[in-house]
């Protein structure tokens, strides 16, 4: 019996040939989301560092992006990294996260599906063996250094807990949107977020409301984005393109279902990882919940990710919490992408 990675001759023949470009990854979800990790086919002009890394891919190979991400190969929710190979800030590797529309700074259920692939295939020989125990690294992603720790138990992964950036509110205030005034908070927890607490202007979260769900997204992203988004305390310009809508359980103070939206108009499968960590540092500013306590996030498919603080501290008014977020994700598959030069459409097309 051929093993399950041995290709048919004729199909090695066709993939060897001058006019075929060719990657190769693996497919991993995290509580629902995909994320696919490449393994191999996208060579760097030098060794650089991941901003650096990030500037080339989408001034001089935004192909490649495309290609891993778009339609007819990807679609809406699809998500890749691209590892790299750096030491910088003392990370122990880089990270450039490519989504459908753009190459955002971090994405938590990313960074929890490249950690697990990590472990899983030995993509760090130097960590300890997975069967000593829990294993922790740093990946360096473009809003800064995020630690992973596997969970191991009897040698085999169990979860993945992020040390994520740190997460804060920006700002409040009305947004007003389709002839009402939406009470709206800017958050952040390694991406901006416009977020609506769904009780407060009736909305649903469940499944079956999720066409609404989209639609009404779409239109408050445009009318928060209509004028340039400033922070308050920095007028810096913020890259403001998700909106996040959440509950809290009634009944359970630490429990909250979240839906996130991102372009073109996909609802999140997971909780969010950032979202969740921006939800949580919300809720610590807030005092809805302590910062010793954990936050357990609901997606719109009923999975979970657990959010608590390694630290908070106070500056200029703001609160910023560290959030430790923990998830657990599963390889779907390996993947063997080309592109034929025959092919208009090789290069993909942006998702509907």
């Amino acid at each position: 019996m051929s093993s399950p990675f041995d290709l048919p001759a004729s199909a090695r023949a066709w993939l060897q040939r001058a006019d075929r470009q060719v990657l190769v990854a693996v497919d991993s979800h995290t509580a629902g989301n995909p994320t696919r990790i490449v393994l191999s086919g996208i060579d760097l002009p030098a060794p650089m560092g991941v901003d650096a890394a990030r500037t080339w891919l989408r001034e001089h190979a935004d192909h490649w992006r495309r290609r891993l991400v778009h339609e007819p190969r990807g679609g809406g929710l699809t998500c890749a990294v691209l590892p790299i190979a750096t030491r910088e800030d003392d990370c122990d590797i880089g990270a450039v996260i490519l989504e459908p529309g753009s190459y955002p700074p971090m994405c938590g259920h990313c960074m929890i599906g490249f950690a697990s692939v990590i472990v899983e295939l030995g993509l760090l020989p130097d960590l300890r063996p997975p069967e000593a125990g829990d294993v922790s690294f740093l990946i360096r992603t473009p809003a800064g250094p995020v630690g992973a720790t596997a969970r191991m138990e009897a040698g085999r992964l169990s979860a993945i807990t992020l040390t994520n950036v740190e997460s804060f509110v920006v700002s409040a205030g009305p947004c007003h949107v389709e002839g009402r005034t939406v009470p709206v908070e800017l958050l952040y927890g390694g991406d901006y977020y416009i977020s609506v607490d769904a009780d407060r202007i009736g909305f649903s979260l469940e499944r079956d409301n999720a066409t609404e769900i989209v639609r009404f997204a779409r239109q408050l992203k445009a009318a928060y984005t209509r004028e340039v988004v400033l922070d308050p305390l920095t007028d810096a310009i913020l890259d403001v393109y998700q909106v996040l809508f959440y509950r809290r359980d009634p009944h359970a103070a630490r429990q909250a279902q979240i839906v996130v939206v991102a372009p073109p108009g996909v609802i999140d499968r997971s909780p969010c990882g950032t979202g969740s960590s921006a939800l949580f540092a919300k809720f610590v500013t807030d005092g809805l919940i302590g910062a010793d306590e954990v936050l357990t996030t609901q997606s719109i498919i009923g999975s979970t990710f657990t959010v608590a603080a390694a630290t908070v501290r106070r500056e200029e008014g703001r609160l910023y919490v560290t959030p430790l977020l923990t998830g657990s994700a599963h390889i779907n598959g390996f993947l063997t992408i080309a592109a034929d030069s025959a092919d208009d459409l090789a290069d993909g097309f942006a998702p509907l």
